[in-house]
């Protein structure tokens, strides 16, 4: 090689860029073999550096999680859903006078945690926690269940005891 010359691969580089402009810079970053790059890929769990739930933003969107005993089974989530991932089914106890939600279902693999259930959650039982990590093999555990289980008659003579109890204390 001659001391005026260029290495031929400086000098492609040089024909490209004048083809291509400035959206070369990107590429010939990448094939660019720079020995001062900063690794910024972290290996997971990294357990010095990785984050917790208590370093998460304070509107972040994790896991869902209904609290049963406020839920009025109105179905306004399940109606708003966009991803028709929660599954509602109630029972209404006409001499108790009450709603037994027997099922309560969310399947994570449809959720898109777009916070719109949460957002039209009158009584505020559901809510997003700060739990980030879903991933598992198995597809049943993708469906969270928060429902009670079905009326039994055993629930029913309870709840009509809990009905009388409540009566007397009022007189």
């Amino acid at each position: 090689m001659k001391p005026q010359e260029k290495p031929k691969d400086i000098k492609w580089i040089n024909i490209i860029k004048r083809f291509m402009g400035s959206s070369f810079s990107m590429f010939e970053y990448l094939l660019a073999n720079n020995t001062n790059k900063k690794e910024i890929t972290e290996q997971y769990p990294d357990p010095v550096s990785s984050k917790g739930a208590e370093d998460l933003p304070k509107k972040s969107r994790g896991m869902l999680r209904n609290d049963i005993r406020k839920c009025i089974a109105c179905g306004d989530c399940q109606d708003i859903c966009p991803a028709h991932c929660i599954n509602v089914e109630a029972e209404i106890i006409s001499d108790v006078n009450q709603t037994w939600i027997s099922k309560f279902d969310i399947d994570f693999s449809k959720c898109i945690f777009c916070g719109l259930c949460v957002d039209v959650c009158a009584p505020k039982s559901l809510t997003h926690t700060a739990d980030y990590e879903g991933a598992t093999m198995d597809t049943k555990k993708f469906i969270k269940s928060f429902g009670m289980g079905e009326l039994s008659e055993i629930e029913q003579k309870k709840l009509r005891r809990q009905r009388d109890q409540e009566e007397q204390n009022q007189w």
